[in-house]
C-alpha cells in the first residue's frame, strides 16, 4: 500500500430509512475491490445508528473493508439548531458530509460516494484519480445551477460522488462557510449540495461521467446507455431508487439481485 491510500478515506452517509440500502452500495464496493489491501471507510450515521455497527458489519461480511461508524457532534449542533434540513428523498443526514474536514484530521484526502449507488468495478481508477482541485465531482446535467443560484451558465456539480482535499477544507475553515450559506439560503431542495457548490465554485473540476453515471439519464437518453456499458458507479439519484416501482435498464435488476442475495 503507497503512503498516498494511507492519506485517503473512503466515506458514506445513511440514517436508519437507507441501512438495509446502503449495504448493498457497500457489497458491490468489497465484491469488485481486489486489490490486495483493505480499504477504511466511515459511515457517516446519527447517533442512534452507532450501536447498530456490528450489525451491517456482519450483513456484509466484507474482509477488505475495514468499516466504521462515525457520528459528527457538528452535524448533531446543526440538525439541533433546525438547520439540517430535508426535501424529498433527501434526509437531513445528507447534511453529515459537509463536516468530513474536521471529523477525520488525519486524512489528506476523502472520496464520497452516496449510498444509493452500484459499484460496478474496481474503483482503482477513483483512488488514483488525480486532486487537480480542490474538489472534484461530476457535472451535474440538470438545471440546478438556475434554479439555485439564478444562473443558467453556472457549473454545477452532483455532491453523490467527489474526491476533495481536505486540508483546503481545514485551512479555509469551509465547515463555517456551508453553515452560513445554509443560514442565509436555507431551506433550498439540495441544500448541503448547493451549499457545497456554492463555497467550492471556481475551486473544483469534473470527474468522469463514469464515476457517477445518474441512474435516471439513462431513461432521457438511451444513447448514454450504449455509450456507458461499464460505468465505474451508477447513482439512483432523485426518486427512482431500484427499490421502487422504475425499473433501470441492466442496473436496477443488478442491485435488486445483490440484495436478494444478502436479505433473502
Amino acid at each position: 500500500m503507497t503512503q498516498n491510500y494511507k492519506e485517503t478515506i473512503l466515506v458514506t452517509s445513511f440514517d436508519e430509512n437507507y441501512f438495509d440500502y446502503a449495504s448493498v452500495f457497500v457489497k458491490s464496493l468489497s465484491l469488485n475491490f481486489n486489490e490486495g489491501f483493505s480499504l477504511n471507510l466511515k459511515c457517516l450515521v446519527p447517533k442512534n445508528l452507532i450501536e447498530k455497527e456490528e450489525e451491517f458489519i456482519k450483513k456484509i461480511q466484507c474482509e477488505n473493508l475495514i468499516i466504521e461508524f462515525v457520528c459528527s457532534e457538528k452535524f448533531n449542533d446543526l440538525d439541533n439548531k433546525g438547520l439540517a434540513y430535508e426535501s424529498g428523498y433527501i434526509s437531513k443526514n445528507m447534511s453529515h458530509r459537509l463536516f468530513i474536514g474536521s471529523l477525520f484530521p488525519e486524512f489528506k484526502k476523502a472520496i464520497y460516494i452516496d449510498p444509493d449507488t452500484f459499484v460496478n468495478r474496481s474503483i482503482m481508477p477513483l483512488l488514483n484519480y488525480p486532486l487537480n482541485n480542490k474538489l472534484v465531482a461530476t457535472v451535474e446535467y440538470s438545471g440546478m445551477s438556475k434554479k439555485s443560484f439564478l444562473n443558467p451558465d453556472l457549473p454545477y456539480f452532483n455532491n453523490g460522488v467527489f474526491i476533495a482535499d481536505l486540508e483546503y477544507w481545514r485551512k479555509e475553515s469551509l465547515e463555517d462557510k456551508f453553515i452560513e450559506w445554509i443560514k442565509e439560503f436555507g431551506p433550498t431542495d439540495c441544500i448541503e449540495q448547493d451549499a457545497m457548490n456554492f463555497v467550492f465554485r471556481n475551486n473544483w473540476s469534473p470527474l468522469p461521467i463514469t464515476f457517477n453515471l445518474l441512474a435516471f439519464k439513462l431513461l432521457e437518453d438511451r444513447k448514454l446507455h450504449e455509450n456507458y456499458t461499464d460505468p465505474l458507479i451508477v447513482h439512483f439519484v432523485g426518486d427512482l431508487k431500484p427499490w421502487g416501482d422504475t425499473i433501470i435498464p441492466t442496473w436496477t435488476k443488478k442491485w435488486q439481485d445483490l440484495y436478494k442475495e444478502l436479505f433473502d
